[in-house]
């Protein structure tokens, strides 16, 4: 998040372990406290709260969601990173079949270590297409986030007719 105050910005992050207790309080003159531990209160507004709360089922899909995909990423990796290790095995065991005159078993164990390099290949690729695309994601959400809030303050000032 960028804060803008007298033309500086300021970027402010917060990660929060799942330890700490995190709690709404309710206070004088509509303000809304976000508690997070002990020592630290951010002041909310209760439009603030109200969007939030419209915004949690979905951030929690999503949550839900880029874990998974990330579960899968990782297990293509993993198995890109075995058929790699796999086809290098079996180049060294086609390559002492050759010297002992097995042609056979060396044939196929160059053919097993073609199709695994192939298949290592493929993950490594499905790896890459799969972290560009949720760079792009990403990318398009900021977008769409910042051309939303726009709207929104064109429709706030045309309401208001300035």
């Amino acid at each position: 998040m960028v804060l803008y105050r007298d033309g500086v910005a300021a970027s402010i992050g917060l990660q929060v372990p799942a330890d700490v207790p995190v709690r709404l309080c309710g206070s004088l003159a509509s303000t809304i406290f976000l508690v997070i531990g002990d020592r630290c209160e951010i002041t909310l507004d209760p439009v603030h709260v109200r969007a939030l709360a419209q915004q949690c089922a979905t951030a929690l899909k999503d949550s839900t969601l880029v874990a998974a995909a990330e579960e899968v990423l990782s297990g293509v990796y993993d198995a890109g990173a075995q058929a790699r290790t796999a086809a290098e095995r079996a180049l060294r065991q086609a390559e002492r079949a050759e010297q002992a005159k097995a042609l056979v078993s060396a044939e196929e164990a160059r053919n097993a270590a073609q199709a695994a390099t192939a298949a290592a290949q493929r993950a490594q690729a499905a790896v890459e297409a799969a972290s560009e695309a949720m760079q792009d994601a990403d990318r398009s959400a900021i977008t769409a986030e910042t051309a939303a809030a726009a709207a929104k303050l064109a429709v706030e000032r045309a309401r208001s007719g300035r």
